[in-house]
């Protein structure tokens, strides 16, 4: 009978285009190819760290602690990590999600950033559309599409059309060219340097106060958090003392398959929305595509209390180094780390995807375990 690990690699295979064979590597340190290298298949690397080079005629996916991409892509990227480099020519579009992403190179389509830092130099040009959600985004090269996001700083220096980004801090640099509209919403209008080249309208909205009505639906939604907060708890005390033995097999996996973890969760929340849709093209698929909905919803759900109980006793560990840890405190205390953590404005949404990633991947390893010495036993 085949893995769920099989199972997600082969829903990911169907939908890589246009179809062509796979390159699949995993690993602490995984390289692929040199730079005279020509690859005719799509890639997938798993690994702490990941150095992909040559020529690719496929797409990639490749998720580590660090990314090197150099070359050149005739396909699609998704990466996620905590440092990525991509230096490259004829990507078409590329998903990144990190804490540090440095690009150069031209961009057929479009760029889609969450994370904490991007950074652009002078030979970066993307020939559509930037989507960029971050701490801060600083833009060197050429935009030819629109510009649209959310970031702490947004520096902007290079040529750009047009956009829409909200942000506190908004510098338009003196080798600056905007050649259309841009419209800014935050707290202070944005500084323009002397020498900056602009032939459109700098538009500034700025964040003001909310209305009565406003202020008292942010009070109702403040209520909603906080019984959702103490809900998530009282469920994540329930379940721990329901399965306290599985909660510390996941705590084992958190600790000893970090990385592989935060693929298998990437991958399956990518997949099992796809594959949802495409059962549900027939009437045969509904029942199948209704429990992949609830699969999926429980995958949400349950992510953020597996996550928290693992890396709250990682962090109790780093103050207590003897003696057994209960998983009800390390529970409460990584939820609400992770619960503070989520709240940092910008970086917060990054932080509840990993977060996300984390816990459906530790579920999914886990079940993969429990499903293999299952089998095992029935072949006894």
């Amino acid at each position: 009978m085949p893995s769920i690990n099989s199972i997600i690699v082969f829903i990911l295979l169907l939908l890589m285009v246009p179809g062509n064979s796979l390159i699949l590597k995993s690993g602490n340190d995984v390289c692929i190819g040199s730079e005279d290298t020509v690859i005719d298949d799509d890639i997938i690397a798993l690994g702490r760290s990941i150095n992909i080079k040559g020529t690719v005629n496929g797409d990639v996916f490749a998720l580590g602690q660090m990314v090197d991409i150099k070359g050149k892509i005739d396909g699609s990227v998704i990466t996620s990590g905590s440092e990525i480099k991509v230096q490259s020519s004829g990507i078409r579009s590329l998903i990144a999600f990190c804490g540090r992403l440095d690009l150069e190179g031209i961009f057929d389509h479009n760029l889609i950033f969450f994370g904490g830092e991007l950074n652009t130099d002078s030979s970066f040009l993307i020939k559509k559309d930037l989507i960029a959600y971050g701490g801060e985004v600083d833009l060197e090269g050429a935009v030819k599409g629109k510009i649209k996001g959310s970031a702490g700083r947004f520096n902007i220096g290079g040529e750009i059309q047009k956009g829409q980004i909200e942000s506190d801090e908004v510098n338009i640099k003196s080798n600056a060219v905007v050649k259309g509209d841009l419209t800014v919403k935050g707290k202070k209008e944005p500084r323009i340097e002397s020498g900056a080249n602009i032939t459109g309208r700098i538009k500034f909205e700025k964040a003001g106060e909310k209305s009565a009505a406003g202020k008292k639906g942010t009070g109702f939604v403040k209520i909603l958090k906080t019984v959702f907060f103490i809900g998530k708890i009282v469920i994540g005390i329930i379940l721990i003392a329901l399965f306290q033995k599985h909660f510390k097999k996941m705590n084992v996996i958190l600790r000893d398959s970090t990385w592989k973890s935060l693929g298998s969760g990437f991958l399956t929340i990518i997949v099992l929305p796809v594959a949802i849709v495409i059962t549900l093209a027939t009437i045969i698929g509904i029942p199948v595509a209704i429990f992949g909905i609830f699969v999926f919803l429980t995958f949400v759900y349950l992510s953020s209390i597996i996550f928290a109980t693992g890396f709250g006793e990682w962090l109790i560990k780093l103050i207590k180094k003897e003696g057994e840890i209960s998983p009800f405190v390390s529970f409460i205390a990584g939820l609400v780390i992770v619960t503070l953590a989520s709240m940092i404005p910008y970086l917060g949404f990054f932080i509840r995807l990993v977060v996300l990633f984390m816990g459906t991947g530790m579920i999914v390893i886990l079940l993969r375990k429990l499903w293999l010495d299952s089998l095992k036993t029935l072949e006894e």
